[in-house]
């Protein structure tokens, strides 16, 4: 049982980045929803969901609620229940509550679906259009209509059409054990029985309509009754659009580039080419809005059939018409990973939703910060390990490292594969306590990251227990691959409260006696800090509680670091958020830096120190300027000097062929120092000094 997020187990899928590029129709998105009556976690999460995801999308969003035979007895699943099974086995539901979105998008808690989901999924588009029509011929006799429109190239496979009626019903007092009285969309009928109906997609501008009749259970209150309707893969889940009665008709579309994140570089020009058309049958005017997170020296704009503006445009559209839209980016020399959202909108016809697609650009970016995108464990919190965010921007200030970005997941997927991680050196994978702790296509691109002489930091309480431990599993071949090659570790248990401290290996040459790390209960009571054992490449780092635990630990390592001489990798098994002090939380982050650089404070790392550029100050001790002899100075750089924190107190030029640098230490106190050489940003040799009066 998964004792963090719900008393009922829940299966975590891949949350699949697809291209939209060829997308032409607004693609609804389909939220089927198990839950139940007597599920506790269900009636906690799902006030939640209705309030911020139902009621705020009633056009873009369909929810379907089925309920199935478990937990206890629950009327709404005896009253019919082979269809309901049939969708449990679909999609191999083992417990709830559980949502899939659009089939196989993304697999969550009613509280792991954000806004942000639905809007891109909205936007992603679809090639094909679903509209459903439900007319009372008399009495309780219906007939129902589904026209399916192929408007865009389809992906291959084997299709079906799902047409069920849904109603709302609400009970004076709770029909079940968890006190809930609402329950929205609840599966009543699938038509034409319980395996819906066979489908071959038209050619492109060609329908296909499907008629249903029926008759209505004198049971079901009509103004509650809603048919939808989807077509779904059959081999793969994916639903490729639905429908539902009183859809509006949105004749505007918004494609993505095939390349959606770039690669920038100060005072040069980024371009993305998307299209947007009119589907409907008459002119129609579209507003197009381009907004962004990007900083105020970064310029953008955009065009609109060859047109440019700066923010926002107004474009009359004929029907059948598409417009060609350029978004271009300079960006500064300011270090992020910018976003910028491209919307558009009916200015006809007001009300209709506004379909968005965004694009990205990394640049002056060399230690990106990757804040997991996944659920929260306890499914209440709102939010995403974003949420701890903060502990890695102040770490690597504390590195006094500049050049730092930060962005989620998915984006960083994108941007490996897309060829826009050029300068991107080191990667903080900041997975918290959210799941899933990796997906597939991840660790794909991660392995190629590495494997180009990246480096890694994974940090999360439940990184081990969601890759191995989870029941039902979650780990696929590919994650816990990627876990013991990569992180060097095998998972041994789920931890408990007995696990306070951080301790430092005192074995180890690079991580060496640091500050013991308290650690504190950030997730509430669900404390569970991963322990772990060094497999492969690995070292332990650290262990819990005491020195004793120290070395060849085989039940509480905390904390392991690996490399193969190309790439490097820290894995520590609590979330860094967890650690009770911000100095020790800084110090992790610090530490990891450094070995990544070749720079580790306070320790002789054998081979991390570069001493083809730097020889040995003197006199050294010091007392009011000293000498640094150099060589092979290729190109103009610097010399920073630093206190035991990292904070650089002088940085003075090095001028290209310089073979010795004085260095005036008068105003430094008496203690020891480090010289670092640097190349912009990046440090490439240091060594100590030490300063006396």
């Amino acid at each position: 049982m998964m004792k963090r997020y719900t008393l009922y187990p829940l299966v975590i899928v891949l949350l699949f980045l697809s291209s939209r590029s060829q997308a032409q129709a607004p693609r609804y998105v389909l939220l089927e929803e198990f839950t139940g009556m007597n599920c506790g976690p269900c009636a906690a999460q799902n006030p939640g969901f209705l309030t911020n995801i139902l009621t705020p999308n009633p056009i873009t969003v369909h929810h379907i609620a089925y309920h199935p035979s478990w937990p206890g007895v629950d009327m709404m699943y005896t009253y019919n229940p082979k269809p309901v099974d049939s969708m449990v086995n679909q999609y191999l539901v083992t417990g709830v509550p559980n949502v899939e979105m659009l089939g196989n998008m993304k697999n969550s808690s009613p509280s792991g679906i954000t806004q942000s989901d639905v809007d891109h999924a909205f936007s992603g588009g679809s090639p094909i259009k679903v509209q459903v029509t439900d007319v009372i011929v008399s009495g309780q006799n219906h007939t129902a209509t589904v026209t399916v429109t192929t408007v865009g190239t389809v992906p291959t496979g084997t299709y079906r059409l799902r047409t069920i009626v849904n109603e709302s019903l609400t009970f004076a007092t709770p029909p079940g054990g968890n006190g809930e009285k609402s329950f929205p969309h609840v599966f009543r009928k699938m038509m034409p029985s319980w395996k819906g109906d066979a489908i071959v997609l038209p050619a492109i501008g060609s329908s296909v309509v499907f008629t249903y009749n029926y008759v209505a259970d004198t049971l079901w209150k009509q103004p509650n009754v809603k048919l939808t309707s989807y077509v779904q893969n059959v081999n793969t889940n994916e639903v490729l659009n639905c429908g539902s009665t009183g859809d509006p008709m949105i004749n505007y579309t918004l494609s993505l580039p095939a390349v959606i994140v770039q690669h920038g570089t100060a005072a040069s020009q980024n371009s993305f080419n998307l299209t947007s058309s009119n589907t409907g049958t008459g002119s129609e005017q579209f507003s197009y809005t381009l907004t962004s997170n990007a900083p105020g020296g970064w310029t953008a704009n955009f065009t609109v059939g060859g047109t440019p503006y700066t923010n926002t445009a107004t474009v009359n559209t004929s029907a059948g018409t598409t417009n060609n839209i350029v978004i271009n980016v300079t960006p500064d020399l300011t270090p992020f990973v910018a976003t910028y959202t491209m919307k558009v909108q009916s200015v006809t016809n007001p009300g209709l939703p506004a379909m968005i697609s965004e694009v990205y650009v990394i640049a002056n970016v060399s230690d990106l910060i990757v804040n997991n995108s996944g659920y929260v464990g306890d499914g209440v919190t709102v939010g995403s390990a974003a949420n701890w965010d903060s502990v890695y921007t102040t770490g690597l200030a504390y590195a006094n490292r500049l050049t730092v970005g930060k962005t989620d997941e998915k984006i960083m997927t994108m941007a490996i594969a897309q060829g826009a991680f050029t300068g991107v050196k080191n990667v903080y994978l900041n997975v918290g306590w959210t799941f899933p702790a990796f997906t597939d296509v991840e660790v794909a691109q991660l392995t190629s990251f590495l494997n180009n002489g990246g480096n890694m930091l994974v940090s999360g309480q439940d990184v081990g227990w969601d890759t191995w431990g989870a029941s039902p599993a979650t780990g696929t071949a590919n994650t816990r691959a990627f876990y013991t090659n990569f992180l060097c570790a095998s998972w041994v248990a789920d931890g408990d409260t007995s696990n306070k401290v951080l301790v430092t290996d005192t074995h180890d040459p690079i991580w060496g006696p640091l500050p013991n790390a308290p650690l504190a209960k950030t997730y509430g009571n669900y404390y569970y800090p991963d322990q772990l054992r060094p497999v492969g490449l690995g070292t332990p780092i650290y262990n819990y509680n005491d020195t004793s635990h120290a070395h060849n630990d085989t039940t509480r390592c905390a904390g392991v670091r690996a490399s193969n001489g190309t790439w490097k990798t820290v894995y520590v098994g609590p979330g860094i958020e967890m650690v009770g002090t911000p100095l020790n939380r800084r110090i992790i982050i610090k530490r990891a830096h450094d070995w990544f650089y070749g720079l580790v404070t306070g320790i002789n790392e054998k081979g991390a120190i570069n001493n083809s550029y730097l020889g040995q100050n003197f006199p050294n001790p010091s007392n009011y300027t000293t000498q640094i002899p150099l060589s092979n100075i290729y190109k103009d750089m610097s010399m920073n000097i630093t206190d035991l924190t990292g904070r650089v107190l002088l940085s003075i030029p090095v001028i290209q062929g310089t073979e010795m640098l004085t260095v005036s230490t008068a105003a430094l106190s008496p203690g020891i120092y480090f010289y670092r050489l640097m190349d912009g940003q990046t440090p490439i040799a240091c060594r100590p000094m030490e300063v006396t009066r």
